[in-house]
């Protein structure tokens, strides 16, 4: 089911005007509001987490420059998961036990599924910060917590859909993917868009299964070679944080640029390009969740700009806005609801709008989930660029037209 943005919207918003808000929560002096924040800090998924970190970091800074919570100190409790089930719940259970309740955990799927069943225990309200599964928001639906992120279908549905009509004369696309469950959503989700927008122009489409190789691989070799012979015009990397470094490291020795037009990346962003300097692809597209070069908003501008100032990076990923617009969702919830209680703060998140680097910060009630804009980076090798790389061109597309149907509680058919 295809949501339009103005009816995902209508939706969100309908119920605000009705919501009876307690008045702003002002802190006295000194008062303290703690949120833990549980991500990735070691091993390749850091590549995500110390963005979500960064960007959680930034935003507390920002809010309490600007008076937040009546001059309240915002100070983030973080832990490493070191991308493991048990140790996002030891994180977990540690903040938790010093009487924290507000949480702001990313990226992996896998991670959070496991501290998901601790939040009604604890009374415990969290920010699940980057996700694309869709468990998260249907079968594995938690009332406590929030989706700031996009779903597959939203954020590669939409890739398919855009890379169909940019690149109409390719007929078949091969796809590499890490051999991780979650990430069946993403090359489905793409696929699938990829054929029904060639088929609505009376094109077909064939998209090959995807090559796949275990997470943390040092040697895509064989994986190459297999894609290389695959007789595809295109190919759709869905190798995550630095396995997709390595992947196209290596594929430079198989000229997998030449070989494959468009070549895309799943999200790992501009961070390949930073690692591969003067030898990033000559073109090279990804999806991100937001764009940091955005003119649109000057939060983002304000929230880059301190982050350069602290750690000279001026193109952090989206992680790093999803980061930020956790904490932003949170504490403004809090400033509306009167209290970190869930029972009140969930509904103040539900039927607030405030404004992050993503834009709007608005959730759909029946599923927490979050819809805004979805940007596509394409970049590239520019020996004109002291880099080595440049930003071709980034193109927008609505989530919230690819935002699937709720069910809450139940698996997407």
């Amino acid at each position: 089911m295809i949501i339009s943005r103005r009816a995902f919207l209508g939706t969100t918003l309908a119920g605000a005007g009705t919501f009876a808000m307690p008045a702003i929560l002002r802190a006295a002096p000194g008062d303290t509001v703690h949120i833990g924040v549980i991500t990735t800090l070691s091993g390749g998924g850091q590549i995500y987490g110390n963005y979500i970190k960064a960007g959680a970091e930034i935003a507390a800074k920002r809010l309490m420059r600007d008076g937040a919570l009546g001059g309240a100190k915002i100070e983030l409790v973080v832990r490493d998961d070191r991308n493991t089930p048990d140790g996002a719940v030891t994180a977990f259970r540690e903040i938790a036990g010093s009487g924290v309740k507000l949480f702001a955990q990313g990226n992996f799927t896998a991670n959070l599924l496991g501290t998901l069943p601790l939040l009604k225990e604890t009374g415990a309200t969290m920010m699940m910060v980057g996700p694309s599964s869709l468990a998260l928001t249907h079968e594995a639906f938690n009332p406590q917590a929030f989706r700031i992120g996009y779903t597959s279908p939203m954020a590669f549905g939409g890739y398919g859909t855009l890379m169909a009509k940019r690149f109409p004369d390719v007929q078949k696309w091969a796809m590499t993917q890490s051999d991780v469950t979650a990430l069946n959503d993403i090359t489905r989700s793409f696929a699938k868009n990829l054929k029904e927008e060639a088929a609505k122009a009376g094109r077909t489409v064939e998209v090959l299964d995807p090559v796949k190789a275990m997470l943390n691989a040092s040697d895509f070799r064989a994986q190459i070679s297999q894609i290389m012979g695959s007789g595809a015009g295109a190919l759709f990397n869905c190798f995550q944080g630095a396995d997709a470094i390595s992947f196209f490291k290596q594929a430079r020795g198989f000229n997998v640029e030449g070989s494959f037009k468009p070549l895309c990346d799943s999200g790992n962003e501009l961070e390949i390009a930073k690692a591969m300097g003067a030898n990033t692809p000559a073109s090279l597209w990804s999806w991100t969740g937001w764009y940091y070069g955005t003119k649109d908003s000057t939060i983002s501008q304000d929230a880059v700009a301190l982050f350069k100032e602290s750690s000279g990076n001026d193109a952090p990923s989206a992680f790093f806005g999803f980061g930020h617009d956790a904490i932003v969702t949170l504490i403004s919830g809090m400033e509306k609801a009167g209290s970190e209680e869930t029972a009140a703060l969930v509904p103040a998140i539900e039927a607030n709008a405030p404004e992050g680097c993503l834009g709007k910060l608005i959730y759909r009630k029946e599923d927490h989930t979050f819809a805004g804009k979805l940007s596509y980076i394409n970049f590239g090798r520019d020996e004109k660029n002291p880099k080595g790389w440049s930003v071709i061109e980034v193109a927008q597309l609505e989530g919230a037209d690819f935002l699937e149907e709720a069910t809450p509680g139940r698996k997407l058919n």
